[in-house]
């Protein structure tokens, strides 16, 4: 029988249906603890969100920092008095207090591995100027030692540790400076980095588009060792070492004329001695200009040309395609057409004519990229109303000079030594030709010239052959391409030759009379032939026929004479050898004897 709780008692007046009743779910009493639950998931999430945001913010340095004092122990409270910055914090900072904290040793300073020992008093003042903060204790009460203490592993804290000081209430995000400490025992000393200079210089002009460009960094001081990046903007142009505060490399100037901007960059490589730096210049790279006549021959530098006279130019250095206004010095309201540079970036053979309004004297004419003073090339030349040799001419001593070793100059066709060194200038070449140098008749080989962006090989070193045979020579320089230019130098070798030497007695006696008198005669008939230009013409010839004559007739006389002395040198040495006689005693033959006699006697 089942026993009494499985059934109502019999005094129990509850009906059945209502113990079913009371079996029910209770129902939601208040939406409150729902809600609760939803605060408290969000707020959790949001902290999650704030952490994630500030891990993610690295911090940025500024500048640098000092403290004052520079040394102190590292149980003071604040560690230094005050803090001053080497910049100003942004804007947006300025009315906030730093805080100054140390980084964890071997920790990146852009990490959270830090302890705040120390927050401002004075708040950063407007602007971003530098400025100096005073310091109080952290809310933390942290010292430098209690903070290094808590990283400590060997129980000694000397070392060199790296301290921040926030833009603001932060130190693990935002803008910074940095510092660098020293400890040694009790005793922290502010590493001070001596702040380094750096001083580009390259050539301001004289480099020709597509040349070599020597690039110089000076470091300041000379001590800080470390390297030196070369930069064409953001192009990397080599890393050279820094040796006694320089640093030089060479490198190809850029196909386009004009100014050019280059990049040094210093890294030191003791960054707690010194700092880096960087410094800029702006390189002048000049265009390769060069002209020649309307029949093709090259002009030299500064040529004269007269008011009509024509040229063509080249030049070398412009952006491809660009467009080169072209205008003339001293030629008012004279309009002159655009240039077109060729995919290579060079204006080949402008057509140029000396327009009629050009004023007499040096002249330029500028060829300008986009117009731009900046990015312009010069053609310089001297006007002339009248036209001038070509003093490019191989031949004219305008395009040829020659010194010695001293410098002194050197007439026209000099009497050179071998072995003599003479330095030799021509003119008239095409911008940067190579020159061959050639020795006639000679086998010798000499070393070829360059002519530099005016078209002139300067002061090549010739060196006469140490066997060279006497006489004339001549040395050609010659531009090594078809129909090029080139410029001759004549010199001779050997005992140069002296005066005319004198007329023998038995020559002046013939030519007194005859030669002289017809010599001058013909002088002053041949004066009057030249003077009148017509019929007495003849009287020129006839003096010229005289002297000839009277030559003619001495040199028959002096045969006649020479002739006789041998007869009669034969006549005496036959009759002695009793070879001839004449059949008598005649009178000849008694002087014959007696002349006998006479030697004997």
């Amino acid at each position: 029988m089942p026993g009494p709780a499985a059934y109502p008692s019999d005094t129990d007046t509850t009906p059945w249906g209502d113990h079913h009743m009371n079996l029910r779910t209770a129902p939601l009493r208040s939406p409150v603890a729902l809600l609760t639950c939803c605060a408290l998931l969000c707020a959790a999430l949001a902290a999650i969100v704030a952490s994630a945001g500030r891990a993610d913010a690295a911090p940025t340095t500024v500048g640098a920092f000092t403290l004052s004092p520079g040394s102190g122990k590292i149980t003071d409270d604040p560690p230094a008095a005050s803090a001053a910055t080497g910049a100003g914090c942004p804007e947006s900072t300025a009315g906030t207090f730093p805080t100054l904290a140390v980084y964890k040793p071997g920790a990146p300073v852009t990490g959270v591995a830090a302890t705040a020992i120390a927050r401002a008093t004075t708040a950063i003042p407007a602007g971003e100027a530098p400025f100096t903060v005073s310091l109080g204790p952290h809310a933390s009460k942290k010292t430098l030692k209690t903070a290094l203490e808590a990283w400590s592993t060997t129980g000694s804290l000397d070392g060199t540790y790296a301290l921040t000081l926030t833009c603001g209430g932060g130190f693990t995000s935002g803008p910074r400076f940095l510092g660098k400490i020293q400890v040694a025992g009790d005793t922290w000393t502010m590493v001070q980095q001596r702040t380094t200079s750096l001083t580009l210089s390259a050539p301001v002009a004289g480099v020709p588009v597509g040349g070599d460009l020597e690039l110089t960094a000076t470091v300041t001081p000379a001590e800080a060792a470390g390297t030196v990046e070369f930069k064409d903007g953001d192009r990397s142009l080599g890393t050279v070492d820094v040796a006694g505060g320089v640093a030089r490399t060479t490198v190809t100037a850029p196909s386009v004329g004009g100014p050019h901007t280059y990049t040094a960059a210093f890294t030191a490589a003791d960054q707690e001695a010194y700092t880096d730096a960087v410094g800029t210049v702006s390189a002048g790279i000049t265009y390769l200009v060069s002209a020649k006549g309307a029949d093709g021959s090259p002009l030299g530098d500064k040529p004269t040309l007269a008011i009509g006279q024509s040229a063509k130019i080249t030049i070398k250095g412009f952006t491809p395609g660009a467009k080169v206004e072209v205008t003339q010095q001293n030629a008012n309201g004279v309009e002159f057409p655009d240039a077109v540079p060729n995919a290579e970036g060079t204006v080949v053979d402008y057509a140029y004519t000396v327009p009629d309004r050009t004023i007499s004297g040096e002249t330029d004419l500028y060829f300008a990229e986009d117009g731009s003073a900046n990015k312009r090339a010069t053609f310089a030349f001297v006007a002339a109303d009248e036209p001038t040799d070509d003093p490019t001419d191989p031949t004219d001593p305008a395009g040829l000079e020659v010194t010695d070793e001293d410098g002194a100059p050197l007439g026209d066709n000099p009497n050179l030594d071998p072995g003599q060194t003479v330095k030799i200038t021509a003119r008239g070449f095409s911008a940067e030709a190579a020159v061959s140098v050639a020795l006639a008749d000679s086998e010798a080989d000499f070393e070829d010239a360059k002519a530099n962006a005016d078209g002139t090989v300067e002061e090549y070193a010739f060196t006469v052959p140490a066997k060279i045979e006497d006489g004339d020579h001549t040395l050609t320089l010659a531009e090594a391409k078809e129909e090029g230019h080139s410029v001759d130098f004549a010199f001779t070798t050997g005992e140069e030759p002296g005066g005319d030497p004198g007329p023998s007695p038995s020559a002046s006696d013939g030519t007194d009379t005859a030669g002289a008198d017809g010599g001058a005669d013909g002088g002053a008939d041949s004066g009057g032939t030249v003077g009148g230009g017509g019929g007495t013409g003849g009287g020129g010839g006839t003096g010229g026929s005289m002297a000839s004559t009277g030559a003619q007739v001495g040199a028959i006389g002096l045969a006649g004479l020479a002739l006789i002395g041998a007869g009669a040198a034969l006549v005496v040495h036959v009759r002695r050898r009793g070879l001839l006689s004449f059949g008598g005693d005649t009178g000849a033959t008694g002087l014959l004897r007696g002349g006998t006699d006479s030697r004997h006697g």
